[in-house]
This record gives C-alpha cells, sequence and structure tokens, in this order.
C-alpha cells in the first residue's frame, strides 16, 4: 500500500567528504532514488524529510537542519523578534549561531511505499538543557514533551513536529573538550520502518553492514545499526516490536 506523502516538516543538509558515496550508500538504505539539485546537491525526499548531501567544506562543518515552513518571510520576520538572527543560504535562512533554521516546505514528500515511511526523530548534542529548551520550544515552537535524566548532569529532552521527533542529549562538556563551533550539533538520525526485519533482511542482502536487532529504549520498539560512515551522520532504523503488540 502506498501512503500518500504529507509534505517534509524537516530538511536535513549533510556535510559529507564524498557526497556522490552518500548519496549511493542513501539509495541503497531508503530504496529511492537519490538526485542531482540545481545546485549540485543529491537531494532525496521521503515522507516526513528532505534530505540533501554537501560537500564538506572542511573542519569544523556542520550538517544543517531547516524546519520547513509555508511562508519564510513571515517566518523569519517572527525569530528575528524572537532574537534569533538568520543568514541566507541556498536552502534558506539558517541561524547565524546554531546550524538551525527554516527553509520553504515543498509541495509534497515523496510517496512512501517501502518499508522505511521516513524519519522517526533527529538527535542533537547540546551543553546547556536551558539552551536547548530556549531553541527549540521558545524559539521554533517545537512541542516540549519530556525531560528525563539519563546519568550524571545528563538530560534528554524530546520535541515534536508533526511525527517528527527532536531528541536532545544535554549534558555539560568536559573542560578539556574543544569547545564546539555551535551549543547545538547534529548527532544522528533514526529513520522509522514499518517492520524492523524486513528491513533489516533487505539491507542485509544488499551488503550493508548492520548490528543485530534489539530492544529500543522506548517501550514497544525495535532498533539495529547501519554501521556506515559514508551516511555522513550516525544511522539507526526503528519501529514497533510486533511481538510486543501480540502480547497485549
Amino acid at each position: 500500500m502506498t501512503i500518500p506523502p504529507a509534505g517534509p516538516h524537516a530538511l536535513v543538509d549533510l556535510a559529507s567528504d564524498d557526497p556522490s558515496t552518500t548519496a549511493e550508500t542513501y539509495q541503497r538504505l531508503l530504496g529511492h532514488k537519490v538526485g542531482t539539485g540545481a545546485d549540485g546537491r543529491r537531494v532525496v525526499n521521503l515522507g516526513n524529510v528532505a534530505l540533501s548531501m554537501r560537500l564538506s567544506a572542511g573542519e569544523p562543518d556542520t550538517h544543517d537542519v531547516y524546519f520547513t515552513v509555508d511562508d519564510i518571510t513571515a517566518s523569519r520576520r517572527l525569530l528575528g523578534r524572537r532574537g534569533y538572527p538568520l543568514a541566507d543560504t541556498v536552502l534558506g535562512a539558517l541561524g547565524e549561531t546554531s546550524p538551525v533554521g527554516i527553509a520553504e516546505r515543498p509541495e509534497s514528500g515523496a510517496a512512501v511505499d517501502g518499508d522505511l515511511t521516513g524519519l522517526d526523530h533527529l538527535v542533537f548534542t547540546c551543553d546547556n538543557r536551558d539552551v536547548a529548551v530556549a531553541l527549540f520550544a521558545g524559539t521554533f515552537g517545537l512541542d516540549f514533551r519530556l525531560d528525563q535524566p539519563i546519568g550524571q548532569d545528563a538530560r534528554q529532552l524530546f520535541f515534536r513536529r508533526d511525527d517528527l521527533i527532536v531528541e536532545v542529549v544535554a549534558a555539560p562538556r568536559p573542560p578539556a573538550d574543544p569547545v564546539p563551533s555551535s551549543p547545538v550539533l547534529l548527532w544522528g538520525v533514526a529513520w522509522r520502518s514499518t517492520d524492523v526485519d524486513t528491513t533489516h533482511a533487505r539491507l542485509t542482502a544488499d551488503g550493508l553492514d548492520l548490528s543485530e536487532v534489539r530492544s529500543g529504549r522506548k517501550k514497544g520498539t525495535r532498533i539495529f545499526t547501519v554501521r556506515h560512515r559514508e551516511l555522513a551522520t550516525r544511522t539507526v532504523v526503528i519501529g514497533p516490536d510486533a511481538g510486543a503488540d501480540s502480547l497485549q
């Protein structure tokens, strides 16, 4: 069954040392053809996300995340009033101090007719819990759903935008670590599967290096890691635990 596209809620622009290889690996992972945009970026849309890949500018470089909006002019004006300055980019407008911004919403996402239906969540790191809350909830207006401790001085925050979850792991930066280029950085992504075993079998047959399927931290989910640096960021696949449903 083909699921009608809902339209991307976010555009994720990945910095890669080899965009062609990154694009080829994403084509295998997603099961969708990766095209080439007008500016040479490799691009693919799937469900709730638009994904693009660009050549890294070297160290330090960051992956950029744009939340999609219907009226970029009005949204930019609002963000400015909220004290979040933006700079123009090829894809939209990006924060001057954080790699998070806004882009025009595409008319629709790619029709979802495979086992992967889009992004389940984006994972960011931040060295200050209050900074993360101010950015995602206060500035961008995401729904702040959960704040929980996950270790000494560390907290796990969850925000939601429609069916896309933004997870932030907030923990103080060790004094010996270098100061990051931004207080908030994209750490990884989780792709949503309708059937984790089917996705795992498909990717295994295609020769991708995967972990074993394991229980997810969220109750009723199963997850596995895709071990390919060519994907440019840490990547997992997550989906429902059908066995858990059958026991209820």
